[in-house]
């Protein structure tokens, strides 16, 4: 193998020195003409473009070699890296003197960007004006103090009349469903597809009620097969405690001694032994105790936004729809949140107020929108049917609209929005 090797490289060698011998005057004649132009290429540019070159960068050299030395001079200087650590240190200090909390959803809205934004999507607000409200708004603590559900709070679902007449946006009433008269307590077991607030209504009775007599909250959930006590009037279901006496039990539910008396068939207010249920007709357990929650930081920029509440909100707040699935947070383009539905659920007044819009608005397709009387508007937007007209006096929990997608809108769902003094608030600061 070796010696195949080297014969073959003996042999190639012997090739170049004969091409060198007898082909030398070919090569010649061959390159002649690409010799000559190549002569002409760099006679005529190559050497004035390296003329030109050099004069340049010696007269660039001049001007810059000065001006080098002194930067140099300048970075090279102690006292130099002296002031710019002095003005590090100065502006790291003004920095933690001078921050604060910041909300995630308010991140960045002093920003030159977040101004433009703001400015273009102004136009979709439209500002309405109504009367002044019927009446005045109770007021409770706020709907998210504490871990425990506000009583007091009502999602009473009131049902409209036959005889409403549509307004604008094709608004239609909501048919009037016929519940049976009941003597006593029953039980119901839940279907596949029930929600609290429609098994409430076909009892006729408030969603308030369903919840205080099972130990539910507005946040609870329920199973097929489940079983729930059904009163035969709005009001709370209470047991009999050692010490208790029915004036105490009448002033902390606020009832009537009379009305307790008549409804449980007591001949006496002093018969009560412990461990009796009593239906308490139009009772409201007492508020509970509220705490407070601290508000998200910036470290949580993306994560689900803050669910406290603000100082000075009104209390009363529900939820504004069956689901609690959140499929959109309030943010920087986005006004409101978006809550997951289909069109068997319905949107609720998450207050009780004044409805001051009912029909088709750009943007937001079949909406309604409801003045609270001291500052507050909400906005429910997206609806297939609306069940309330202009004008109206709702309470919070009543049956406000059917879920849908119209306006520009992917998929169903309630597009919910809290507005402040004319501006945007997070929604869920007041609701949960």
């Amino acid at each position: 193998m070796k010696q195949f090797i080297v014969r073959s490289l003996l042999g190639f060698l012997r090739g170049l020195i004969f091409l060198k011998r007898h082909g030398n005057g070919w090569f010649q004649k061959l390159a002649a003409p690409f010799k000559s132009v190549s002569l002409f290429f760099i006679r005529a540019v190559g050497i004035p473009g390296y003329r030109a070159l050099f004069f340049v960068r010696r007269y660039i050299q001049k001007i810059l070699l000065p001006a080098k030395h002194r930067l140099v001079y300048l970075i090279s200087n102690r006292y130099t890296m002296h002031v710019m650590m002095v003005l590090i240190v100065a502006g790291v200090t003004w920095v933690n003197l001078s921050a604060r909390d910041v909300r995630a959803e308010d991140f960045g809205q002093k920003s030159l960007l977040y101004q433009l934004v703001s400015e273009d999507d102004s136009s979709v607000l439209e500002v309405v004006e109504a009367g002044s409200p019927v009446g005045t708004l109770g007021t409770s603590s706020s709907y998210l103090s504490g871990t425990v559900v506000d009583a007091r709070r009502h999602i009473d679902l009131d049902f409209l009349e036959e005889t409403a007449t549509p307004t604008v946006g094709e608004v239609t009433p909501k048919e009037t469903v016929e519940v049976p008269v009941r003597s006593g307590i029953e039980t119901y077991a839940v279907q596949e597809g029930d929600t609290l607030g429609r098994i409430a209504e076909s009892y006729g009775l408030s969603l308030s009620t369903i919840l205080w007599s099972n130990g539910l909250t507005y946040t609870s959930t329920i199973q097929p097969g489940q079983e729930l006590k059904i009163l035969p009037v709005d009001g709370v279901l209470y047991t009999v405690r050692n010490g208790d006496t029915l004036s105490r039990i009448a002033r902390n539910y606020s009832v009537d001694v009379e009305m307790i008396m008549s409804q449980n068939g007591l001949a006496s207010a002093n018969r009560l032994a412990i461990g009796d249920e009593l239906l308490l007709p139009g009772g409201e357990p007492p508020s509970p105790v509220s705490t407070t929650r601290s508000s998200a930081s910036i470290t949580n920029l993306f994560t689900a936004p803050s669910i406290s509440a603000p100082s000075g909100a009104v209390g009363g707040w529900v939820w504004p729809t069956n689901w609690h699935t959140i499929t959109q947070y309030y943010g920087w383009r986005h006004t409101g949140v978006d809550i997951d539905g289909d069109y068997t659920t319905s949107s609720y007044a998450a207050r009780g107020g004044v409805v001051i819009y009912s029909g088709w608005r750009s943007g937001y397709g079949l909406s309604v929108e409801i003045d609270h009387g001291d500052g507050y508007v909400t906005r429910y937007a997206h609806h297939s049917k609306n069940y309330v007209a202009v004008g109206d006096v709702v309470s919070a929990g009543q049956v406000l609209a059917q879920t849908g997608t119209t306006g520009r809108s992917t998929g169903t769902h309630l597009h919910f929005e809290v507005i402040r003094n004319g501006k945007f608030q997070n929604p869920l600061d007041y609701v949960r």
